[in-house]
């Protein structure tokens, strides 16, 4: 079977369930298509900065969150109580929110590429999330464990 035909065809509405390996193929948006290798190459390095940056963000979530209890911590430690922390409009609280938004973006949209079944676009997406982890990964505060989807 020949997968480098368009996938997107109304004549065709079947989809593969099987890993292929194809130079052309519709990833994530209907406007984002290539039918080169420039433009596969192009998409994979897209699929793997994506990856790489969700290992990086998970990590700066991990350690902002550990900073924040850290402070809690010493705050307590002084007999001093401050519930700050607790405020859910508190800046810290909304940049958690705001960086878990997009890790959650992130990891539905790597997801989806992987479920394109083009195996070049699988192989990104692994390779920027291991190679995030060699960065970010042991760096990771000792019991953080977000080691969610993707």
């Amino acid at each position: 079977m020949d997968h480098d035909h368009d996938h997107d065809s109304s004549d065709n509405m079947s989809m593969v369930m099987s890993f292929f390996f194809s130079r052309s193929g519709t990833v994530l948006f209907k406007q984002w298509t290539f039918s080169s290798i420039g433009g596969l190459i192009g998409t994979m390095i897209a699929a793997y900065a994506m990856a790489f940056a969700f290992e990086g963000l998970k990590f700066y979530r991990s350690y902002l969150l550990s900073s924040a209890a850290n402070i809690r911590k010493k705050n307590q430690g002084s007999g001093e109580e401050r519930f700050s922390y607790l405020n859910v409009l508190s800046k810290s609280h909304l940049i958690q929110t705001l960086f878990h938004g997009i890790q959650a973006i992130l990891s539905y949209f790597l997801m989806l590429i992987v479920m394109t079944y083009n195996a070049w676009l699988c192989l990104a997406v692994i390779m920027g999330l291991v190679c995030g982890y060699f960065v970010f990964g042991w760096k990771t505060p000792f019991g953080s464990n977000d080691d969610h989807c993707p």
